[in-house]
């Protein structure tokens, strides 16, 4: 068996080892400590409660492939990147649904310049779901910076339009390409990945918790120190700034794949339409939620925002797994297993 070092680097990006086939339970790791974890099971049971017959998400969560989660929703140091690349190519390099919050631009000299805020690097970004959909498309064809490279791959942007009538009805392409490396989770895929615990009844009978901790008590929002174990709302009253809400603030607090910050944070976008096109469905609670927390972090939550929105609004791309090799073990720095943990309270 070979065993190679890579450093990461220089030889990592956001999508490192996409490509590359590695071993069966290789460790993955990808700069700015990007790590994946695998979702397994294929084929799994759909939620089901019989105490909500004619809940409109009854039997949803089946997924029957493999496929991967960024263990925390992508931070501003994850996704300035993307912004310093797609700039240029933008119809307003300034949109507030490409810089969300915390990201600063400017044209000096006609060069265009984007900043992260000071102290805000490792929180989560907040971005509209149409860009969301261009960083998968510049992931998937292995970030290259020319204009074609953000505007087709996982998603066709020549299909983000809307109908003028009000309310507006968008044309926006339904689910990723087939061949998509990276996207925007479905929501079978993210309800899974939160939820579903492979070993819930015992090993290899699984079954679904209620929230995204591995269990059916809601979460303390509180900060760690006082026994919190999510940030929910906690921004409404303390303001958007507190260096302290950065992603892994609740390292303990896991859902039974190993995924952070499934609670607080920001509410996640899904590839979900609503019935009528109105909007993308979101998943989870944020730190500037008032009320309510634990509805929006129930299994079956059912919130939705405009594609073009952003505020509040944020990313935890899926990709494919990469396929095994019995040649080659890589060894990364801030390497993670994608072997799935859980807490139970």
């Amino acid at each position: 068996m070979e065993y190679r070092t890579i450093n990461i680097l220089t030889a990592c990006s956001l999508g490192l080892l996409a490509g590359l086939p590695l071993t069966e339970g290789t460790t993955l790791a990808q700069t700015s400590s990007i790590v994946w974890k695998e979702i397994g099971d294929p084929g799994n049971q759909p939620w089901e409660d019989d105490r909500y017959p004619n809940h409109k998400f009854i039997g949803r969560g089946q997924v029957d492939h493999r496929y991967r989660m960024t263990e925390t929703e992508l931070t501003t140091s994850q996704w300035i990147g993307f912004v310093r690349a797609y700039g240029p190519h933008a119809e307003n390099p300034f949109d507030l649904g490409l810089l969300g919050s915390y990201i600063t631009g400017s044209s000096q000299n006609g060069e265009l310049h984007y900043e992260i805020m000071d102290g805000l690097e490792n929180h989560a970004t907040e971005v509209s779901w149409r860009m969301a959909a261009r960083f998968a498309n510049w992931m998937h064809n292995g970030q290259a910076s020319e204009a074609w490279a953000f505007e087709n791959g996982a998603y066709d942007t020549s299909t983000f339009t809307s109908n003028d009538n009000p309310p507006p009805f968008y044309n926006d392409q339904d689910a990723r390409n087939p061949d998509a490396r990276y996207w925007i989770p479905s929501l079978d895929e993210w309800m899974k990945a939160v939820y579903y615990d492979p070993n819930k009844n015992g090993t290899g009978q699984g079954g679904w918790w209620e929230q995204p901790n591995g269990s059916d008590t809601v979460l303390i929002a509180d900060y760690p120190e006082n026994g919190g174990e999510t940030n929910a709302g906690l921004a409404a009253h303390t303001g958007h700034w507190d260096p302290r809400f950065t992603v892994g603030m609740y390292p303990e607090v896991l859902t039974p794949w190993g995924l952070l910050d499934a609670s607080g944070g920001v509410r996640e976008w899904t590839e979900e339409w609503t019935d009528n096109h109105r909007g993308r469905y979101v998943k989870g609670s944020s730190k500037d939620d008032w009320f309510d927390y634990d509805r929006l972090d129930w299994v079956a939550s059912n919130d939705y925002r405009l594609p073009d929105g952003y505020m509040n609004l944020g990313i935890r791309v899926a990709s494919t797994v990469p396929a095994p090799s019995s040649g080659l073990t890589v060894v990364v720095v801030f390497a993670a297993s994608c072997t799935p943990r859980r807490r139970r309270p």
